[in-house]
Order: C-alpha cells, then sequence, then structure tokens
C-alpha cells in the first residue's frame, strides 16, 4: 500500500530538505514512484534545488486554481531514475510567503481536505507508492496539515540543547495527539561529537529512550553536503557518499515501522 511520510523538525537549519529530497530520489532510483510536495509555503527551498520550468505551484492546488497533477513536475528522466519521481513546488515569491502567513484556520481547514483529496489522486491515478512532504519547521497551519495526511514522520534534530529541547515538547506536544508513527533523526552532528563503534549504539539507545522514539540514525556533519546541498542530489551524482548510505539505513529502520501498520 502507498504510504505518505513527513519530514519535520523543530526549527530550520536542521537539514530536513535536503534529507526529504535526496530520500524521495532514492526511493525512485530503486524503482518507486514518488511524489515530494515542497510544504514549506513560509521559506520554500525546492526550487533551488531542482531548477523547474512550472506553470502552477502547490499554493495554486490549495487555492482551488488547479488539481495536484497540474502543481506537479515529473523531473525522473533528468535524473534517469528508474522509478517516477514528482515534485511539487511552492510559490518562492515573497508575496505568496506573506499572503500564507495571513491564512485563518477556515482556509487552512479547506487546505487540509484539498491536501487528502491530493493525496489519494495522487495514489489513483498516478500510482505513487511514496508520498513525501517536506514542511515548515515547527507549528503552522501547513506542517500540521502535512502531518495530519502522514503516515509516518521522521523528525529531524540536531544535537544542540536549544534544538533538542523544542524537539522534545513538540513530540509530547503534537505527535502524540496526532496519533502517527514517528522516528527520530539526528542530523549535523559535529565530527568530535559523532560516537563510534559501541558508543554509537549507546547514544542511539539513550536518545531513544529520552524522546520515547524509535531512532532511525545518525548523520554527521559533512561539509559537502552543506555546501553543495542545494546545488544536486547527492543520491544520483554521489551515491557511494557516507551521507546517502546514512539515509539508505534511515530508510530500512523507517520501513521496519512502516511495516507493523
Amino acid at each position: 500500500m502507498p504510504k505518505s511520510i513527513v519530514i519535520h523538525s523543530y526549527k530550520g537549519g536542521t537539514g530536513k530538505t535536503s534529507i526529504s529530497a535526496n530520500i524521495a530520489a532514492l526511493y525512485a532510483k530503486n524503482g518507486k514512484n514518488v511524489c515530494l510536495l515542497d510544504y514549506d509555503f513560509r521559506a520554500p527551498s525546492m526550487q533551488v534545488l531542482f531548477k523547474p520550468d512550472i506553470h502552477n505551484t502547490l499554493n495554486d492546488f490549495l487555492e482551488e486554481k488547479c488539481e495536484i497533477n497540474d502543481a506537479i513536475k515529473d523531473v525522473s528522466s533528468k535524473y534517469q531514475l528508474k522509478g517516477h519521481l514528482y515534485v511539487g513546488f511552492a510559490d518562492a515569491s515573497t508575496e505568496s510567503m506573506k499572503d500564507m502567513m495571513t491564512k485563518d484556520r477556515n482556509w487552512e481547514m479547506k487546505a487540509l481536505h484539498r491536501t487528502l483529496s491530493g493525496k489519494n489522486k495522487l495514489y489513483n491515478e498516478l500510482g505513487i507508492d511514496f508520498l513525501i512532504f517536506d514542511t515548515s519547521p515547527g507549528v503552522s497551519y501547513s506542517s500540521i496539515n502535512a502531518l495530519v495526511s502522514s503516515d509516518f514522520i521522521i523528525v529531524v534534530s540536531k544535537m544542540d540543547d536549544f534544538d533538542m529541547a523544542g524537539t522534545k515538547e513538540m513530540i509530547h506536544g503534537i505527535y502524540s495527539s496526532l496519533g502517527r508513527k514517528t522516528g527520530l533523526l539526528l542530523n549535523r552532528i559535529p565530527t568530535e561529537q559523532f560516537p563510534l563503534g559501541a558508543g554509537q549504539k549507546e547514544l542511539e539507545n539513550a536518545m531513544g529512550k529520552e524522546f520515547n522514539l524509535p531512532f532511525l540514525g545518525i548523520i554527521p556533519c559533512y561539509c559537502d553536503v552543506q555546501v553543495n546541498g542545494g546545488k544536486y542530489l547527492f543520491v544520483v551524482e554521489q551515491p557511494k557518499h557516507p551521507f546517502c548510505q546514512a539515509l539508505s539505513e534511515v530508510i530500512n529502520q523507517m520501513e521496519k515501522h512502516l511495516e507493523k501498520t
């Protein structure tokens, strides 16, 4: 059965957009049909990575100006992927970002219904295996709508005290009430903090207990990923990079929990 996955974080700067895009491409590279939606309407960035030529955005879809099929672009041939990779882009203009910040609760409820209907349409008409949402950090209507639409949440955190404290509060305050399966991923861990050997397993166990969540993995801070992360897809250009191998393990861990749904 198709699954929807949300990559979320307490605050920005965790690398969730790079993780979202590369997980989507990795699935498509392995023959799955994937749709990646940029639901970070306050600071969209997928257009920087994919450099699309688009006529309709996800904003247009939520405003009922077009259908979901009109707001996504098939980029599979560009990256020579076995499966299909469709990407939906948010409007990156300043006017649109300001406009999204003024939406009221009634509009957002309608947007949720549009999101759910669009999700079913992608499953039924395009044969999507995995629908992946890249969301706004923190608590916003658009991120909540994506979370409600998900089967699994990957919450990404760094190891600084501010991020971890906020992530812990968000887990207990939001995720628990939504009843969605959730896994923790630590990303951009400085080399001096990155554990080796048995130390890594100890950290994983400690973090799992502290956050009361399944632990999906630890990804070190790779300078080249931070520098080039917005220029190309690592799983396509550098498939043997440790970052790509770490994402493969994240997928393996996540699918173990998805099998239990």
